[in-house]
């Protein structure tokens, strides 16, 4: 079956696949391409200009084209250049055809500012769902030929990944490898979690291997740091290698601060992190196996506003976690307007009314309080997340051994980190600059 064969059949299923066809000097051209992609009115006036201009055959007139030389392609070639939004010259009689780039269909959204990372004092240009967009924000913000991109693309969807490159800063071994990883995976890649299993990562980890963020300023800077940054089409952000355990309480943009006021930061993060990730345990440990820790007054305090709890206090703490927990995520879930009457109707009167029925103690709202506050003040989403669920670990150890436990699941915890590794670069890395792999 011949490649127009192939289209008038392909036509039939696709309504939006669109074949024109011009004559030029009595030879016969057709132009095909998916409407859906290609602005046709715009890209039509376009061939047509350039045919008038000039009194000469198509083959000479010069066309601004992927290549601008005529050549035999193979059909299989010539759809996969359809479907990336390209239209296909086809000459008939020489069985020959000419790729070129139409006026595209304005598919993406524009520039606008962050949603899910807030900035303060920083640029407010967020990436969108198109590659090539974000590879122009970065170029506009790092002006230097060092600043190199490699692209490839993937599986049956023909997902395009855009890997960002700083010369003599990111390693190119590990570049090539990563990208090559991405090639011979035999799966389609249709998520984040599917690049996590392509790269050789576990599905299962707890801690994220790769992070991401929405913010051209910090993948820039991340990208300085000698970390790799790519782009996977239709994902309005950067996903970034590797993340390290740096980059829990350090955000790129707190560089526009003073240092006085970025340690003073950095402190705070590192004591909410402690909050998050210890204080749930602590409360169970303490009220559970070794209240004698604690100081005759507030044990006194807790006794009594515990007195009508009908459970222990692990199963009220997981109640009350789990509780947030909901809450939490119907408020990423639902639109804007709803979710802030979420978190109030939870907040508020539930926390009242679960106090007043005697269900949890008033004390255990405030650790509650304390430790929602307290993840909230953790860098980047994924980082979140994890501590979210470090901290069910730390507290069934608290329930069953008291302080002890919660020595040993901290420090299970630590072991576990302390092996992650990321084709060689180790989790637990504390410097920030000139990230090389060991395994080379």
């Amino acid at each position: 079956m011949g490649f127009i064969d192939q289209v008038e059949d392909l036509q039939k299923k696709n309504k939006d696949l669109q074949m024109k066809s011009i004559y030029i000097n009595e030879i016969q051209y057709d132009v095909i391409g998916f409407d859906s992609l290609v602005d046709f009115s715009a890209t039509w006036k376009m061939i047509e200009t350039l045919v008038k201009s000039e009194e000469k055959p198509l083959q000479e007139i010069s066309v601004r084209s992927e290549s601008s030389i005529w050549r035999k392609m193979r059909s299989t070639e010539q759809f996969k250049t359809l479907y990336e939004g390209k239209i296909v010259i086809w000459d008939r009689s020489n069985e020959v055809s000419l790729i070129v780039d139409p006026v595209s269909q304005p598919l993406y959204r524009s520039l606008d500012v962050p949603v899910n990372e807030s900035i303060i004092y920083g640029a407010r240009d967020a990436f969108t769902e198109s590659s090539q967009q974000n590879i122009g924000l970065l170029r506009s913000k790092y002006q230097s030929k060092d600043l190199e991109v490699l692209s490839t693309s993937h599986g049956n969807r023909n997902r395009k990944f855009s890997f960002i490159m700083l010369k003599g800063t990111t390693d190119e071994k590990m570049m090539e490898r990563i990208k090559k990883k991405i090639e011979e995976y035999p799966n389609e890649i249709k998520q984040v979690k599917d690049v996590h299993v392509a790269l050789g990562f576990s599905k299962f980890d707890l801690v994220t291997r790769v992070s991401s963020t929405e913010l051209p300023e910090n993948a820039m800077e991340y990208i300085e740091q000698g970390k790799l940054v790519f782009f996977m089409d239709g994902y309005p952000f950067g996903l970034v290698l590797f993340n390290t355990v740096f980059d829990i309480f350090k955000q790129p943009s707190d560089s526009n601060y003073l240092s006085v006021f970025v340690y003073s930061l950095y402190a705070l993060r590192i004591v909410g992190i402690m909050l998050a990730l210890l204080l749930p345990g602590l409360y169970v440990a303490l009220i559970t196996i070794n209240p004698e820790m604690l100081k005759i007054q507030l044990a006194l305090s807790i006794t009594e506003s515990r007195q009508f709890v009908p459970y222990p206090a692990f199963i009220e703490i997981m109640i009350m976690l789990l509780l947030i927990e909901l809450i939490t995520e119907a408020a990423v879930r639902l639109p804007l307007t709803i979710s802030n009457t979420i978190g109030v109707v939870g907040g508020i009167i539930l926390g009242q009314a679960i106090v007043e029925a005697s269900l949890v103690s008033g004390v255990l709202i405030i650790v509650i309080a304390a430790t929602t506050i307290a993840n909230g003040i953790i860098v980047n989403f994924e980082n979140g997340i994890t501590l979210r669920l470090m901290k069910y670990i730390i507290v069934i150890f608290s329930a069953l051994f008291g302080i002890l436990g919660h020595v040993i699941g901290l420090l299970v915890l630590c072991s576990y980190i302390a092996r992650v590794t990321n084709f060689g670069v180790p989790y637990v890395r504390w410097k920030k600059e000139g990230i090389q792999s060991e395994n080379q």
